[in-house]
């Protein structure tokens, strides 16, 4: 099934194309990719999936068992969120979810998502993550068309968003954060001394 899975997607994308290995997530339910809804049962067993170098667009959803306050523990499903990110550059996307163990988490979550897309060396990948409105009532809700309306209203970001100069930038950021403070100290007085240009 995984193969029958990949090869559909391998057949979707230009020759020459294939960069990027989109790691799925247990915790995700993937509904929409660049525009397309994606069939939950297709997925399944699915650890991974193949996409170009480029810009993308993801709707998903997150659902996870949590712990309500008697100790049972019931399923949580998140409101449906949006991610655009590019994945120039980048050889692999992993969704970092936060803490979701407690009903209170699930509660916090669901009024300030943090979904953070981290590539192979867990660096954070540059990504615009809102809450999707979804108008339509019941389940047979049409993803597709609600993404078309988002991106109507909050079109991507510009081409210069995306340049590999904001992804080092960001990468940069990262590691900075987690050095130590003398490394951080000494990081510093050696940019001081680099020439401006």
């Amino acid at each position: 099934m995984k193969a029958i899975i990949m090869t559909l997607y391998l057949l979707l994308l230009p020759a020459g194309a294939i960069a990027t290995t989109l790691h799925l997530s247990g915790d995700v339910d993937l509904l929409v990719l660049d525009g397309k809804e994606v069939s939950s049962l297709l997925l399944r067993g699915a650890e991974s999936i193949e996409l170009d170098n480029g810009p993308h667009q993801l709707v998903f959803r997150v659902e996870r068992m949590v712990r309500l306050p008697d100790n049972n523990r019931q399923l949580y499903v998140s409101p449906v969120l949006i991610a655009s990110f590019d994945s120039r550059q980048i050889n692999q996307v992993n969704f970092s979810l936060p803490e979701l163990e407690t009903l209170l988490d699930a509660q916090t979550f669901t009024f300030a998502p943090s979904v953070k897309l981290l590539d192979g060396n867990a660096a954070p990948i540059p990504a615009k993550l809102s809450i999707l409105a979804i108008t339509q009532a019941g389940d047979d809700i049409d993803y597709e068309k609600a993404a078309r309306l988002y991106n109507q209203t909050n079109p991507p970001p510009a081409a210069a968003a995306w340049q590999p100069q904001s992804l080092t930038e960001q990468r940069l950021k990262h590691w900075f954060e987690l050095a130590d403070p003398q490394t951080r100290h000494r990081f510093l007085e050696w940019a001081k001394r680099q020439p401006s240009s």
